[in-house]
């Protein structure tokens, strides 16, 4: 296909179309990105970019200018509140919600920002546009695609009707709930539609996030009967945002009428913006036909609550990213593209039954007039809440077993396990190394983590002076895989990863462990996407 316009092109410019250009960019291909608005998106939409995203956002180089942009000045309390107006006294704080507190951790190199989504989509939209191997097309939309023997053509529209086709060997629909893609490959979503419907107004609140008496948080999720909704501070310029369960023809003057209880005393507002949206819990039945390829919310939508949805499909986009590169790289196997659905379904799974059940319990769910009175039956009435809010809430602020506890399995680009790893928990994460998992987060020293060390490519983790790999490392580099090899103590191998032999996948996923240095037959098959049995032991060798 000598006459490409890109090596892949992606419908859709938001968070994961952004994010697979920037990770198929740093590999060295060239993508064009077709985007149907004129510039990235304005509504909130997300507000939590994950310790996962975020250790991303490092490998992309891109940590201080999410910092920088970040609305929330130094000191900020990152906790989520329940409260029977805004400025009562809390009846329940999640600390350290999301794990955004500025702080370091074992378990991950970045805490987690409290950013708009489309304060990301602009951080990433200049990524790519500074990259020469990117092209950006905004204002213009799919209007069909055909597969050819070597790729795919699709015609696009710009704003002034004018059309244009584009050719390049693959093709992904980033192009979100309504995808065009996956309407025009006649791929079906399963599952709950219409399951709640909200109204998030934007609004400028002068001066209310320095007024005296207000406890401050990243949500404050309001439990008066009359007003039971969610607040909190959105961006920079006096910004706030105002969501509660609401039909779409509900007048905003009412709305704002609700908001205003809510708060619970005069303060001026302006309403910038207004947005209806509507919960779904629903997973495409194909995530793939021929040379296309779905990746964000054209394969998955889910309830926001617990942030998880904008990370999705920035995961999905890193875990194809890569398996393409190598597929345009010419060492991928047929099943090293197959094996995204079959990864990533079962993430997406996970987080759409938690996200659901999250959604199951609003404010509305604990609202109370006695929450909001004072005596001995207010303040018994206040601890019982408070029990069960914690009971019912905390996997939806407290995460991190589902962000970085997921694992993949039955996967041909994964080893057999060696062993059944720790069950998955969404508010309790036990890092383990077995194939499948996340690579166990550690630092080398005060700044450098392990994460830092991996390749571009595959690294295989080898005890310093203790094996010759060097037989195995020509085998696999004569196939044209990347592959880094990183020597450390082995000790601290064996501490962290049970085993003096590890390989990690591009994506951070442990591919494979060992004891032995295994066949170079069997490991290539590994990192081709390859592997045909699913019992053969992965740690015996």
């Amino acid at each position: 296909m000598d006459n490409r316009d890109a090596d892949v092109l992606i419908i859709g410019g938001g968070p994961t179309g952004l994010a697979l250009a920037t990770e198929l960019t740093m590999r060295g291909k060239r993508v064009c990105v077709v985007e149907r608005n004129e510039r990235t998106g304005v509504q909130p939409r997300a507000k939590t970019t994950n310790v996962r995203t975020m250790a991303h956002m490092r490998r992309w180089g891109l940590v201080p200018e999410v910092r920088r942009r970040s609305p929330l000045p130094q000191g900020f309390p990152r906790r989520v509140l329940f409260q029977h107006t805004l400025f009562a006294n809390p009846i329940v704080s999640f600390d350290d919600s999301f794990c955004a507190s500025p702080q370091r951790r074992d378990e991950f190199p970045e805490h987690a920002e409290f950013i708009p989504q489309y304060v990301i989509e602009g951080i990433l939209a200049e990524k790519v546009a500074s990259e020469p191997l990117a092209t950006v097309m905004f204002g213009w939309e799919l209007v069909s695609f055909a597969e050819e023997s070597e790729g795919v053509v699709a015609r696009v529209r710009g704003r002034d009707g004018a059309e244009r086709e584009l050719r390049a060997p693959y093709i992904i629909g980033a192009d979100g709930g309504r995808s065009s893609v996956r309407r025009l490959l006649g791929i079906e979503m399963r599952g709950k539609s219409n399951l709640t419907t909200f109204a998030t107004l934007i609004l400028r609140i002068p001066g209310l996030i320095e007024r005296n008496g207000l406890p401050r948080g990243l949500f404050h999720f309001i439990v008066r009967p009359d007003a039971a909704s969610i607040i909190g501070p959105l961006d920079q310029g006096d910004v706030w945002y105002f969501s509660r369960v609401a039909q779409a023809e509900v007048p905003t003057e009412d709305i704002l009428n609700v908001a205003r209880r809510a708060i619970g005393c005069e303060v001026e507002i302006e309403v910038l913006a207004r947005d209806n949206w509507v919960v779904h819990s629903l997973l495409a039945d194909g995530y793939r036909k021929g040379r296309a390829f779905l990746a964000g919310d054209a394969c998955h939508l889910h309830s926001p609550f617990g942030g998880h949805g904008m990370n999705l499909g920035i995961g999905d986009a890193v875990d194809l990213a890569w398996k393409l590169a190598a597929a345009l790289g010419g060492w991928a196997g047929e099943g090293l593209l197959d094996s995204y659905a079959v990864e990533r379904a079962q993430v997406h799974k996970a987080v759409i039954d938690s996200a659901t059940r999250n959604v199951g319990a609003l404010s509305e769910n604990f609202a109370d007039p006695i929450l909001g009175e004072t005596g001995p039956e207010a303040d018994a009435a206040r601890t019982a809440a408070a029990a069960e809010i914690r009971k019912l809430k905390t996997p939806e602020f407290h995460s991190l077993g589902l962000v970085l506890g997921y694992r993949y399995t039955n996967s041909p680009a994964i080893a057999p396990p060696d062993r059944e790893g720790p069950p998955l928990e969404v508010s309790r994460y036990v890092p383990d190394a077995t194939p499948g998992h996340l690579a166990p987060h550690f630092w080398i020293d005060e700044t450098i983590s392990i994460y830092d060390l991996f390749g571009i490519g595959f690294t295989l983790i080898v005890g310093e002076g203790q094996r010759d790999v060097s037989a195995l490392v020509e085998d696999v580099e004569a196939t044209g895989i990347p592959l880094k090899v990183l020597r450390l103590d082995e000790a601290l191998i064996d501490r962290h990863f049970e085993a003096p032999l590890v390989l990690v996948r591009p994506d951070q996923h442990v591919a494979w462990r060992g004891n032995a240095i295994p066949e170079s037959r069997r490991l290539i098959e590994i990192m081709r996407g390859e592997r045909r049995s699913q019992s053969e032991p992965g740690k015996s060798e």
